[in-house]
């Protein structure tokens, strides 16, 4: 198979791509499943903070250590979707969480909450170990539904684009190699009769008598 014939596949496959099948709709509305990750981890940072920052009404509710268990799980859960929809938020979402785990512990004396060290280190717990995990559930999810369509993220007019072009290039140099081609054996078959013409005639061709 040439190099066209394997643009026009890729070309093909991605125009006869099931519009109703749900990797289709993962691929056209990546954006909406990236910002999706972004808000509900807002509204769990919001939960998180009322949840944290409420006075208890009862102060002996959370003894045993069981508050380190409630931490862990919470900036689990807030880093999750955050991570799972854009693995490239690491950068910042990690140390961000991490700071608002700190911010957390520095505000709840001024609010009738007892702030420790611990609850902090479980916050930092819950927020590697979130984030390891969306990590590791973003690649499945990744090759599984955006892999395989990765030229249609950046859009599929430009990647269309870019194949025909790379398959219109392909073309003329095969038209342009068939010319010279021909070219070539046009030069050859006017060789021997360019040399037969410059062979001196007989003395009878030019006319002149035999002696």
């Amino acid at each position: 198979m040439t190099e066209s014939d394997q643009n026009e596949a890729r070309l093909k496959t991605m125009r006869d791509a099931p519009s109703g099948a749900l990797r289709t709709l993962f691929v056209h509305q990546i954006w909406l499943w990236r910002w999706s990750g972004l808000v509900v981890g807002l509204l769990l940072a919001i939960l998180i903070a009322f949840m944290t920052l409420t006075p208890l009404p009862a102060p002996n509710l959370l003894t045993g250590g069981i508050d380190k268990v409630y931490h862990f799980v919470a900036f689990a859960t807030l880093i999750f979707p955050v991570i799972v929809t854009d693995s490239r938020r690491w950068v910042w979402a990690v140390p961000l969480a991490i700071a608002y785990g700190g911010a957390i512990e520095l505000i709840q004396p001024y609010v009738g909450r007892g702030a420790e060290w611990l609850d902090f280190g479980a916050d930092i717990t819950g927020v590697l170990a979130g984030a390891a995990l969306a990590e590791l559930l973003h690649d499945r999810i990744r090759d599984k539904f955006f892999a395989v369509d990765a030229p249609l993220e950046t859009g599929d007019e430009a990647a269309s684009e870019a194949l025909r072009l790379e398959a219109m290039r392909t073309e003329l140099m095969d038209e342009l190699r068939e010319v010279l081609r021909e070219e070539l054996k046009g030069l050859n078959r006017e060789q021997p009769s360019a040399s037969a013409a410059s062979e001196p005639r007989s003395e009878e061709e030019r006319g002149l008598p035999r002696h």
